[in-house]
This record gives C-alpha cells, sequence and structure tokens, in this order.
C-alpha cells in the first residue's frame, strides 16, 4: 500500500512537471505530433468520456479476474527474458519453455497508467490499421481495439510468441466485446511479415514484445515499408536494459523519424518528413 501510494504521488508529480512539454506537442506544426499531444493531454489531465471510462473498467475487471486466477500453463518464451538474463541468438529463436501462472503472465501486462495513455493517443490519432508485437493476455491490446471501437473504425492484429498466452488474448477479447481485435500466435520471425502485409498501410505500430536491442531494430526496419507516411510507433520499456536504452536512441536519429517522445518506460515515433523546429520531446513519466 505504502508502495503505491508513493508511486502515485511521484507519478501526480511529473504529470505535472510534463505540462509544458505536452503544451509543445499539442502546438506542433506536424498534425500527427498534435494529435499525440492531444492524447497525452486527455491521457493524463482530462476528463474521458462516460463511455469511454465504462470501457476502461471492463478491461481492469478482466485484468483482476486474470490476476486472481489460480491457472498454470506451458508457454514458449521466444523474448530476452528478463533484464539480467544473457540469451544467445538460437535461444531465443528457438524459445524457452516452461510452466507459468496466469497470475504471473499478467503481472507483466501495462499497467493501467500507461494502457490508458495509448488508448487516448489512438482515440486522437484515429488509426484504421494497428499492430501490436506482445499480446500478452490481451490487456494492451484491449485498450488499443477499444480506441478504436470508440472511433467507429480500425482493427488490430496483436502477435503473440506462446500458443497458450495468445489462447487467453483471445479469450480476453472476446469477453469484452472486441471484435476488432485478432491475435496471432507464433514467433514473431515466422508470423510478423504475414501480418504486415495484410496490416498495410500500419498507421498504429506498437512493439512491446521482444526486449533485445537487435530485435526492436530489426522489427522496425521490417515494418518501414508498411507504414502509412505518417504512422505512430511506440515502443515499450525503452529503459528496461542498456542495449533497449541504446535501441530507443538510435531510432530517434533514423531519418524517417519526423519527432519522437520520451516517456521514461515508453518511446513514441511519429514518422514522416521532419518540420522546422523541435523534433525531440522528452517528458519522463
Amino acid at each position: 500500500m505504502l508502495k503505491n501510494t508513493a508511486y502515485a504521488i511521484v507519478s501526480g508529480y511529473r504529470a505535472i512537471r510534463s505540462k509544458p512539454v505536452v503544451k509543445e506537442l499539442c502546438n506542433s506544426s506536424n498534425p500527427v505530433v498534435a494529435r499525440v499531444g492531444k492524447g497525452l493531454h486527455e491521457g493524463l489531465y482530462g476528463n474521458a468520456s462516460q463511455s469511454a471510462v465504462a470501457g476502461l473498467t471492463q478491461i481492469e475487471d478482466r485484468r483482476r479476474a486474470l490476476l486472481n486466477t489460480r491457472e498454470t500453463i506451458k508457454v514458449i518464451d521466444y523474448g530476452a527474458g528478463s533484464s539480467y538474463e544473457q540469451r544467445t541468438e538460437e535461444q531465443m529463436k528457438q524459445g524457452v519453455q516452461k510452466t507459468a501462472a496466469i497470475s504471473n503472465i499478467c503481472k507483466a501486462s501495462k499497467p493501467a497508467r500507461w494502457a490508458a495513455l495509448l488508448h487516448h493517443i489512438v482515440l486522437c490519432c484515429e488509426p484504421k490499421s494497428a499492430v501490436e508485437l506482445g499480446s500478452c493476455v490481451g490487456i494492451s491490446g484491449s485498450y488499443i481495439a477499444s480506441a478504436m471501437k470508440n472511433n467507429g473504425k480500425g482493427s488490430l492484429t496483436t502477435l503473440e510468441g506462446s500458443p497458450e498466452i495468445a489462447r487467453i488474448a483471445t479469450e480476453t477479447f472476446s469477453t469484452l466485446g472486441l471484435a476488432n481485435a485478432k491475435v496471432v500466435a507464433g514467433a514473431f520471425h515466422s508470423t510478423l511479415s504475414n501480418v504486415l502485409e495484410a496490416s498495410k498501410p500500419i498507421d498504429f505500430f506498437f512493439n512491446d514484445g521482444h526486449h533485445d536491442r537487435d530485435a526492436v531494430l530489426r522489427y522496425f526496419e521490417q515494418s518501414l515499408p508498411y507504414l502509412s507516411p505518417n504512422a505512430v510507433v511506440a515502443v515499450d520499456d525503452i529503459t528496461w536494459s542498456s542495449g533497449m536504452k541504446s535501441a530507443w536512441k538510435t531510432l530517434r536519429e533514423r531519418k524517417q523519424v519526423a519527432a519522437s517522445v520520451d516517456l521514461g518506460k515508453m518511446g513514441i515515433l511519429i514518422m514522416g518528413e521532419p518540420v522546422p523546429g523541435k523534433s525531440q520531446f522528452d517528458m519522463p513519466l
């Protein structure tokens, strides 16, 4: 309880401190940057509509149900594991098999505060096609898909390496009535190409699946030909390891990136031609 209270106080302080940066984003001459700014403003300081609040409450009810289950499942982890592991490329390609509690898997989902920011960015940017790497149990995907549902347009395809976790994510979308979201199971190196082709042009791309420097850069490069001209790309856990910090720094400097926003734990890239003025914004939350 004390830890949660301290986190809430720090988060509130950081949100207040970030107001000038959010204002800069909202006033940008780049319309997509301005929409991202509006999404951050609504997510941090705004009042959501009654229907939106109801939808997000249902997602959090689903999260609580998964956190309280005692069921265990067999999973295949194609990712980098924990931040202190040193998995080889071969291990990540083949996947590490293990048994895990659904409640523990769910704990890896985006916290409500961060998932809500994604929700509001999607509400404001109104993407028609979205792709997510790393479904987990479908919580962050539900925040994205619910925003698209509220917009009255758009669909999400989310990729999950482990078939049993993908099954739970599919159940999450079904439980929440999110027919505009679907899960593709299998290792990213086997499934991503087909998903990119089927989803193009992609307006919103969320990489939350493989926390490895080379993998993050590789999937970004692979996605580039399929992104719409002014797509928004979100990269999670950019401070998770030295490799992720390096990957994020490299991505911000790519010539295809018109602007970037560093939120501390998550980074936002706005694709397109550079515009005059400031292009890199920092507001750690």
